[in-house]
């Protein structure tokens, strides 16, 4: 996939989404006709720009009472609320979810995990950001979410893209996790350092290394002893018999 169409391999299409998908069409379930045992997804169980589900929660546990959309297990599904926070998932199973959650389904011309992949591109993320409308909640309207770029590759060629990006962005997370987990170690070395250098233990070998040796016979200079409050001043000179 590339931002120039100039540079698309030439059995590649740059088009709009609506063009190849229904985009905005989608099945509504009432509080009603929902069964206890249905996933209900709402945005906030969808972690932004991770795709990661955070929670399936069922309608018996929710117990909500507004309009949902119905989805598939393979549907691609769409956060158009504030678009700019990335939220896509795949559904591994079908049930309903908020109406903010556009469902996506793929045809026979377009591979469902491409689509998903697509829909987190740069140039879709960027297009839909600008296109948005709303100040506080901007929202992507259904006109401008059929208007939107799609880059068309052949079936067969879309399989392969997606599952190389299935591959290689689960190293990245991969990658990411485990730098998650270098993060509070980071901080504590950090805190020890600090601690260390405030201390006196940081700088101690550099205090040990710069003792001079003890000289063979020295000065005692003058020693000012108090007793009964008045001071006695004496000069000595020790000389080192060894």
């Amino acid at each position: 996939m590339t931002d120039s169409e100039s540079e698309l391999p030439s059995t590649w299409l740059s088009l709009k989404l609506g063009d190849v998908l229904a985009y905005g069409k989608t099945e509504k379930a009432e509080p009603e006709e929902i069964a206890p045992e249905t996933w209900v997804l709402e945005l906030e169980d969808v972690e932004k720009d991770t795709t990661k589900v955070l929670q399936h929660l069922t309608f018996a546990e929710r117990q909500s009472k507004s309009t949902k959309n119905k989805f598939n297990a393979g549907d691609v599904l769409y956060g158009k609320l504030r678009p700019y926070l990335n939220k896509v998932t795949f559904a591994d199973r079908p049930g309903v979810c908020t109406t903010e959650i556009v469902p996506i389904k793929p045809n026979e011309a377009v591979h469902g995990r491409y689509l998903f992949h697509w829909l987190r591109h740069p140039a879709f993320l960027t297009y839909v950001t600008e296109v948005s409308h709303g100040v506080n909640m901007p929202r992507l309207g259904t006109d401008a979410g059929r208007d939107a770029p799609f880059v068309l590759a052949p079936k067969a060629e879309q399989k392969r893209v997606a599952d190389k990006l299935d591959t290689v962005l689960t190293r990245v997370d991969a990658v990411n996790t485990r730098l998650a987990r270098v993060a509070p170690l980071l901080k504590r070395f950090r805190q020890s350092v600090l601690a260390a250098a405030t201390s006196g233990r940081l700088t101690e070998d550099w205090r040990l290394d710069r003792r001079l040796p003890a000289p063979k016979a020295h000065e005692l200079g003058t020693i000012i002893r108090v007793s009964s409050g008045q001071g006695l001043t004496a000069k000595q000179m020790v000389i080192d018999q060894a």
